[in-house]
């Protein structure tokens, strides 16, 4: 990888070192036992591990860019094996990261940097909106910017290496679930049209993403059924990086309407915002949003949700692995299955893995399947 003089990385914030037992504390702080069900699961694969490593963490700023073009500081996590050689390196996106509170950069710990106490040098970046930049609202599932951000992040990552000494691979493999499932394909596709530094990617695995904001809000529409309420989110990202100025009382309903500013505040976890908004989406979204109409304040942002898509005329060169559940009742998967033959169709490179269990209990399949692979390779 070519490196030249830091145009990214700033500074390092924070840096401390952690045991195994203290990213297993962290995990049961943000995803306690009766929500992630399998949890027993992933004590039962550590157990059969070494998981005597320590790891390194380093909190680092870099400069990117907002949607709308102008400079902003944002911050990501490095977590890598301390006092050993690095097996490799990932680049791992968050996943429903919605409470501010528990960035990777705030707690200096996150699950998906777990394989770093397997050897691994582990990318985790805050993206917009969390971290440093907190006080800005979080461009949600806007695909270009979030593969721009995450670039940056690598490009400051490799910079921060090099002023340190200490080697980084032009290799990467690319994960991420959930939110972070479009976050991967994002980087993927952007390193594989604008890189020209020398990063190599060595697979890729996007697990669970919403790929298409459009073709989303098409099927969602119409089964009114969503088991988070990342809806509610994008409405307000969209209005305001779009200054779109819409009207909110044409958009939500009671009581979300009249609690938009906690409710909305990204200061829950994941597990409460799913017991204050229900599943149910006629329970918070206008009736206008389930009819053909719309009305005006919805179509001002559907409008502009349609420009949000990872799945075009590009496909991907290096390997990309699909991995979604055909029950998922979050992010639905003929989006992941049109993506797949969409890429497949364009000549690229892709395979696809299909489970049957819900969004979040599938999530921890991936997670496991993933550190599994991994350790073993």
């Amino acid at each position: 990888m070519i490196i030249r003089e830091p145009a990214h990385f700033v500074d390092v914030i924070k840096e401390n070192t952690f045991s195994f037992s203290d990213i297993v504390a962290s995990l049961m702080t943000v995803y306690p036992v009766q929500d992630i069900g399998a949890y027993d699961n992933i004590l039962d694969l550590m157990a059969l591990l070494d998981t005597s490593g320590i790891v390194h963490s380093t909190a680092i700023t870099y400069k990117t860019t907002d949607p709308r073009g102008n400079e902003i500081l944002a911050s990501g996590l490095i977590m890598r094996p301390e006092g050993r050689e690095s097996k490799g390196l990932l680049f791992f996106f968050p996943s429903a990261k919605i409470d501010k509170a528990t960035a990777g950069t705030e707690m200096m710990l996150t699950f998906e940097g777990a394989l770093s106490y397997f050897g691994y040098t582990v990318i985790v970046p805050d993206l917009v909106g969390y971290g440093v930049s907190s006080n800005t609202e979080y461009p949600f599932l806007f695909t270009d910017n979030t593969g721009q951000v995450a670039y940056d992040m690598h490009l400051a990552c490799a910079e921060y290496f090099q002023s340190a000494g200490i080697p980084f691979p032009r290799q990467v493999t690319i994960c991420g679930y959930s939110m972070g499932g479009m976050g991967v394909v994002a980087l993927h596709r952007h390193i594989e049209q604008f890189d020209n530094t020398g990063i190599i990617i060595e697979k890729s695995y996007p697990g669970g993403g919403v790929y298409d904001l459009g073709m989303a809000m098409d099927i969602l529409t119409g089964t009114r059924y969503c088991t988070f309420p990342f809806i509610p989110y994008m409405y307000v990202s969209m209005n305001h990086w779009y200054n779109l100025k819409i009207d909110y009382a044409q958009v939500f309903v009671d009581p979300l309407l009249s609690n938009m500013e906690d409710w909305l505040g990204r200061k829950y976890l994941a597990h409460e915002l799913r017991q204050i908004i229900l599943p149910d989406m006629t329970t918070y979204m206008h009736p206008d949003f389930f009819t053909a109409e719309k009305n005006e304040s919805i179509r001002k942002v559907d409008s502009c949700l349609r420009f949000h898509s990872v799945i075009g005329s590009w496909a991907p060169k290096a390997p990309m692995t699909i991995i979604h559940t055909v029950n998922d009742d979050m992010a639905p998967y003929q989006i992941a299955e049109h993506m797949y033959n969409t890429f497949l169709r364009n000549g690229g490179n892709v395979s696809l893995v299909k489970g049957s269990t819900d969004h979040f209990s599938y999530g921890l399949e991936y997670y496991l399947s993933l550190i599994t692979y991994m350790v073993l390779k």
